[in-house]
């Protein structure tokens, strides 16, 4: 299994999961940057993870 290594809501890479925020999505788990990314996607992970596969940027 591949590991994620790239926050679903920026993009941004990832350097250490084992200290990243974390959320649990259909049985699979996503690794933010930050705390705001975890925020923005425990709101509605459809929006991060949806077909399009696009990004929906915040500022920190």
């Amino acid at each position: 299994m591949k590991t994620q290594n790239n926050c679903p809501v920026m993009g941004h890479e990832i350097e250490d999961i084992s200290t990243a925020p974390s959320s649990e999505y259909k049985g699979t788990t996503y690794y933010f940057c930050c705390e705001n990314c975890k925020t923005s996607f425990d709101e509605n992970p459809a929006d991060f993870i949806g077909s399009n596969g696009g990004h929906h940027h915040h500022h920190h």
